[in-house]
């Protein structure tokens, strides 16, 4: 089935929804479970001396014996000069990310039985078109070329237009998008028009102000009451990651257990949980504060933390504005992206009819679009199936003859491709350059 792509690559999170054509229409978009048991995958991958990829979990297993080969979240790190170093081989940010997204794509072709059609992935809304273009040349060497890179407070505005139980939004007036991820927090302010969306103003805080943050918090309260050596990196690895299942059950229960000894209550993580988000929601205040009144629409939180009830209920007190939390905001991002890129079909020519007078002929405003993917052309009818009547495809009710056979032809055996997803080393190892040095 023809499918499109969205990819968003967090700074601990990977995730991916596709947007499939079915019965001549393109469908919402689904989320589709590259983690195995969960949606999403770890940022975080593992290159083997071959230049092999493992992507999540499995690189997280790989982290335990071969630390130095571990890297995570390189697409945040695209244009840095210092590139990451896996062993005895340097790779920039912008190519591993590029083999992460391919990753991606792979295991979203195997689940859909064919490759998509087209990719649509995420940014920080502060990016460049330098680190744009450093990204593309990435990918093109990935053998992925034509991605679409998209800001991410464009795709959480997408994927808000294009949800049934939203408002409306008319052109002019504006949205404000609060992503409040795993490690940042960015504020956006965009404006709707008849073709989409565009980006005004965007900021984005300092690391550890987010979702890691909030961790922190929840390792603390555990240390202080359970018996569990700090300085044991593997006992702390167990922890965090406990801190990290118990914040998220807290967003449907009110008691939780991190430990087998140690409980937690919303309440108490609700009192060391606030300064944190009221920060965070204090950022996109201060971002609106020149907003003529009555201009916004809504603020949009996004990002796995907008999950905590708690952040929903401070942005309500301290917005000037409807706030909208979508179901899954986790997943909000990529689902935004795979809507973006379905394509537009162009309007088709009227159907024939006699002239009318110029006198009283009134034309139907064009209604607003949700999508900033260029237009394309609607899909053509296939082979035997029925003709559409606009004069391209066979007259209406006639079938689409197919064309006529080929000769046989004699197929000689190929030699195999190269790797698909090769990842482009700088020149030398790590020890060659310091002995140029």
């Amino acid at each position: 089935m023809r499918y499109v792509l969205g990819i968003h690559l967090g700074a601990t999170r990977v995730s991916a929804a596709v947007c499939r054509y079915r019965g001549g229409v393109w469908t919402s978009a689904e989320v589709v479970p590259i983690g195995g048991r969960t949606p999403w995958a770890e940022s975080v991958l593992h290159v083997s001396d071959q230049g092999d990829l493992l992507v999540g979990q499995a690189a997280l297993h790989r982290a335990v014996t071969e630390p130095e080969r571990v890297a995570r979240a390189p697409l945040h790190r695209t244009g840095d000069p210092v590139p990451f170093v896996l062993g005895e081989a340097t790779y920039p940010a912008e190519t591993l990310a590029a083999g992460m997204i391919g990753w991606v794509a792979d295991r979203v072709a195997e689940a859909e039985a064919a490759h998509a059609e087209r990719i649509v992935v995420t940014h920080p809304p502060s990016w460049s078109s330098y680190r744009r273009g450093l990204l593309h040349q990435a990918l093109d060497t990935a053998e992925l070329p034509g991605v679409l890179a998209l800001p991410s407070p464009v795709a959480a505005a997408e994927n808000h237009l294009a949800s049934p139980d939203g408002e409306p939004v008319e052109p002019g007036r504006l949205l404000a998008v609060c992503a409040i991820g795993g490690v940042h927090v960015e504020t956006a302010l965009l404006r709707r028009t008849p073709a989409g969306v565009e980006l005004l103003a965007h900021n984005k805080s300092s690391e550890h102000e987010a979702g890691c943050r909030l961790d922190d918090l929840v390792v603390r309260h555990v240390l202080d009451r359970a018996d569990i050596d700090g300085n044991d990196p593997y006992a702390m690895g167990r922890l965090r990651a406990a801190a990290l299942a118990a914040k998220e059950r807290l967003s449907s229960s009110t008691d939780v257990f991190v430990t087998d000894t140690v409980s937690l209550s919303r309440q108490e993580f609700e009192e060391f949980a606030a300064p944190v988000l009221r920060s965070a929601i204090g950022k996109l205040r201060s971002l609106l504060e020149p907003v003529p009144e009555g201009q916004l629409a809504a603020a949009l939180l996004v990002g796995g933390s907008a999950r905590i009830p708690l952040a929903a209920a401070l942005a309500r007190t301290m917005l000037p504005c409807p706030v909208v939390v979508d179901h899954d905001p986790g997943t909000a991002l990529c689902r935004g992206a795979a809507l973006a890129a379905r394509p537009r079909p162009r309007p088709r020519p009227a159907a024939a009819r006699g002239p009318e007078p110029l006198e009283g002929r009134v034309s139907e405003p064009e209604k607003p679009g949700t999508s900033l993917a260029p237009e394309l052309d609607d899909l053509p009818v296939r082979y035997g199936e029925q003709g559409r009547g606009d004069g391209t495809e066979g007259e209406a009710g006639e079938a689409v003859e197919p064309p006529p056979r080929r000769p046989p032809v004699e197929i000689t055996p190929l030699e195999p491709p190269r790797r698909r997803f090769s990842l482009a080393r700088r020149s030398g190892s790590a020890h060659d350059r310091d002995e140029e040095r």
